[in-house]
């Protein structure tokens, strides 16, 4: 191995170390480590400043972006509350069907908005809900995360380990639901069984204080109606130009940038209030990590791992669908989703640009092994995907703690079992029905 990968390989290592240790901000560690790799690459005569900005997946950025304006605007209307109220309601009285109703609302939310959008929107009213019942909010808590990120799986927009594949893969809005959605929808009613079990000690309690709920008026959430008029206006015409842009041959980052647009213009909100909702220091996260795994690429690191991914499959589609999923679920347990998402993206495309394996299929399977790996894997713990770690410093701040033990007692089981029945799905529907 030459001085060019060793190099690459310790930046990497360090930077990654420095997002899981949390000793510093995961951003900082990300650009530290770009500035590092673009050194060394310079250095060494392999990666250049040019290099490191090509790499810089500008259309995951842009998604972002515009999805973090349109659904921060319509957060501020107090729909999420609205609807988690109404969801309360229908539960009449059972704490499991509130559990299952949370866990639905949570996941579909996922798939349409973001995942970490709708925990962050979702987890304080959650704990209101809770307090109002008398009862500890952590089950519903930790089932609302799971289920977010399941639920984030099943389209372009859900969950950002998506938009990185769909950019990569040149893969649009419809072919994610129509590909993932059946997968993902046997998942969570699968995982939704196992809460009955999880979580028996209260959903089998009798709720004594849903007359506190039934009294809320959840008409009363909603403290802007013409800009959740505007707000979902905008949103609709977004999704519904994502389903098609493939046809139209638009860019998914402008379309979302267009429906964050069209708010705008819609609303007229102060500019920089508007601009909160953009989490600039995920975006230069994104950015940074792109530069890493960039440079990782051009010191040979990445054609390596493909190779050696090629070699164990064997040439066999059943074992490659395994070793990538696998692979890209264990590391998004192990550094989070984004990171493995990036890193195994470069991978993916490589060994599919590369190999016959998984062709004849409109899309390569391979491609929805690595979605479900990075996606599901983000399940594994804490650290494993941003919205869980949002959820566990909210429930914290509210007085419910929520420790890195007891999210991964419950999570890691059924992370486990999620990535090993998606492979079972995964083998029937495309090596048993459509091989």
């Amino acid at each position: 191995m030459n001085g060019a990968i060793i190099g690459a390989v310790l930046i990497f290592a360090f930077t990654y170390y420095g997002i899981i240790s949390k000793k510093i901000h995961r951003t900082i560690a990300a650009m530290g480590g770009a500035v590092g790799m673009i050194f060394w690459g310079i250095a060494f005569s392999f990666y250049t400043a040019e290099d490191a900005i090509r790499y810089i997946d500008f259309n995951t950025i842009g998604l972002l972006l515009g999805m973090m304006i349109l659904v921060g605007i319509l957060g501020e209307t107090g729909v999420f509350r609205y609807l988690a109220i109404k969801t309360a309601k229908f539960s009449k009285g059972s704490y499991y069907r509130l559990l299952a109703l949370f866990v639905l609302v949570t996941a579909f939310t996922s798939a349409f908005l973001d995942n970490v959008t709708t925990v962050l929107l979702m987890a304080p009213i959650t704990i209101t809900i809770a307090k109002e019942l008398e009862i500890n909010p952590v089950p519903f808590l930790i089932s609302e995360i799971l289920s977010s990120n399941i639920g984030g799986t099943m389209t372009l927009i859900g969950d950002p380990p998506n938009i990185m594949i769909g950019s990569a893969g040149n893969i649009h809005f419809a072919q994610f639901i129509l590909y993932l959605a059946p997968i993902v929808i046997i998942v969570l009613l699968a995982v939704l069984l196992i809460f009955e079990f999880l979580f028996k000690d209260i959903i089998d309690k009798e709720m004594e204080n849903f007359d506190k709920i039934a009294a809320m008026d959840e008409k009363e959430s909603i403290t802007n109606w013409p800009l959740l008029y505007k707000s979902s206006f905008a949103l609709l015409l977004t999704l519904c130009l994502f389903t098609v842009h493939h046809i139209l041959n638009l860019e998914p980052w402008l379309v979302a940038v267009f429906g964050a647009s069209l708010l705008l213009i819609l609303s007229l909100p102060d500019p920089e209030t508007a601009m909160e909702h953009v989490q600039w220091t995920t975006l230069l996260f994104f950015a940074g990590l792109f530069i890493v795994i960039g440079g990782l690429e051009h010191a040979g690191l990445i054609h390596w791992i493909a190779i050696e991914i090629e070699a164990l499959s064997g040439g066999s589609l059943v074992i490659a669908l395994f070793l990538v999923l696998m692979i890209s679920g264990g590391f998004a347990m192990a550094v989070g989703n984004i990171p493995a998402a990036i890193i195994l993206v470069s991978v993916v495309s490589v060994f599919t640009s590369n190999t016959t394996i998984g062709a004849g299929y409109p899309i390569n399977p391979l491609w929805w092994a690595l979605s479900l790996g990075a996606c599901f894997g983000g399940n594994g713990t804490l650290i494993s995907a941003p919205g869980n770690i949002i959820v566990s410093n909210i429930s914290s701040k509210m007085g419910y703690p929520l420790s890195f033990r007891k999210f991964t007692k419950y999570s890691l089981p059924i992370t486990i079992f999620s990535l090993f029945l998606s492979f079972a799905l995964l083998w029937l529907f495309y090596v048993v029905l459509l091989g």
